[in-house]
């Protein structure tokens, strides 16, 4: 992918900064927020260019650290992470450009000249690059090699081996683009997959959607179809419900969903620039929410405070939006996952509480792992034996329902609707009081 209204410079320095924009996401940096940083950038360069070589050298950083390591003679994972990165990004740029792939090779070699302690990798780079113009993506190693060995070992103890391989192949492609118009609003893309009236699947996952019509407007928010499913079914299970609050609410989206349903909501969200960002959203969407900066598990609550609609989409691996944020693929690590379950846990326990009679708490996760999805709502009804579960009716558009209701919730894997793209991975469980 290039562009030849651009000059040699300006490649140059977009080469830079995807090298740069790498470096902060090893350092813990969110991809939204590295994004956000490209889009402000304020030098003329070929943006697209950038967010194309870096989404996919994070996607396909095992394959391509395989295929490496058939051209040097130290591992690969061995070297510094500076290094690491240019090899990356110069490899998929290379294996993927429509440009003559040794001029591509050559540019990133002169890029490396002129970069501190990458100057000293120049005459590897160039000579190890070389031979990667003579690869092919068909042969790449096996996808699931993205996947870290820790990633694809859970999967298959939940999944089995073939759907851990399945998943493993759908991260080489781009996840589609979901929209969810606001009640009465017109479809801003007629060429999209209409999925509801108020559901679609645009058909270009590249288009830019603050240049859709009803953008400024507040006519949609950008959402996937299973992320929507958590209120879109709890909703349904309490058709009066008048009162919600959303914890671990920012960036939005289902607070959103709240209000575009005629709740009250209270949105409560413990960092505050992700709170920021959630109320620029309700600006843009003309819509109001009362906010609350604060720790779940520390939220005060007065003696005659309660919701109809008590919602916690939970912190978690997010390993069911690996598609759309592969630098999960570099930042998370299995160590992270049992301290995850606890807080899932000590906030499951906290949410209940706020919770009016005939209400229902909403439990979500963007995860694969059962730990934090099906097992976690088996436990919390273990601790709390005043809550059943309740089961919601599915829509029709979700297609074949034993493949995702379980006793314990509903499971969304990501090669579900697989004829029309997928979707992310999502669980979700309903829980009611029982009737005394």
């Amino acid at each position: 992918m290039t562009n030849p209204n651009y000059s040699a410079k300006q490649r140059d320095d977009a080469r830079r900064l995807s090298l740069q924009l790498l470096d902060k996401i090893r350092n813990g940096a969110a991809l939204d927020d590295v994004v956000e940083m490209l889009a402000w950038h304020d030098q003329p360069i070929p943006k697209s260019y950038v967010r194309h070589i870096l989404m996919g050298a994070m996607r396909q950083s095992g394959q391509l650290a395989r295929m490496l390591n058939r051209h040097l003679s130290k591992p690969f994972d061995k070297a510094s992470s500076d290094i690491q990165d240019i090899f990356l990004l110069a490899s998929f740029d290379i294996l993927n450009t429509t440009a003559p792939k040794p001029s591509v090779a050559h540019a990133w070699v002169e890029t490396s000249k002129t970069i501190g302690n990458l100057k000293r990798a120049a005459n590897l780079l160039n000579a190890v690059l070389r031979k990667v113009v003579a690869e092919t993506p068909e042969e790449l190693p096996n996808p699931i090699h993205n996947l870290p060995f820790w990633l694809r070992k859970r999967l298959i103890a939940d999944w089995g081996q073939p759907r851990m391989e399945k998943i493993a192949a759908m991260l080489l492609e781009v996840p589609p683009t979901d929209l969810r118009l606001m009640k009465g609003q017109e479809n801003p893309a007629k060429d999209a997959h209409v999925v509801t009236d108020q559901l679609i699947r645009l058909a270009d996952a590249s288009i830019d959607v603050r240049d859709l019509k009803g953008f400024d407007k507040g006519g949609f928010i950008v959402q996937n179809l299973a992320a929507g499913l958590p209120v879109d079914l709890g909703l349904a299970l309490h058709p009066t419900a008048k009162t919600a609050i959303d914890l671990c609410a920012a960036p939005g989206g289902k607070t959103i969903q709240l209000l575009d349903h005629g709740l009250e909501v209270t949105a409560v969200d413990y960092n505050t620039r992700r709170l920021t960002k959630l109320e620029q959203n309700l600006t843009r969407l003309g819509l109001d929410a009362r906010t609350i900066r604060a720790d779940v598990l520390q939220l005060q609550q007065n003696t005659d405070e309660s919701y109809d609609v008590v919602l916690l989409d939970a912190p978690c691996t997010a390993t069911g939006t690996i598609r759309r944020h592969p630098d999960l693929l570099i930042q998370k690590h299995e160590s992270q996952l049992e301290e995850l379950v606890e807080i899932q846990k000590k906030m499951l326990d906290r949410a209940c509480q706020l919770l009016a009679p005939g209400g229902i708490l909403i439990y979500a996760v963007c995860s694969l792992f059962k730990m934090e999805g099906e097992d976690q709502a088996k436990s919390f009804l273990e601790r709390h034996e005043d809550f059943e579960f309740v089961a919601p009716t599915l829509p029709v558009w979700l297609g074949d329902k034993e493949a995702i209701e379980t006793h314990e919730g509903v499971r969304i894997l990501p090669d579900h609707l697989l004829e029309h793209g997928g979707m992310d991975g999502f669980f979700m469980g309903y829980f009611k009081r029982k009737k005394r």
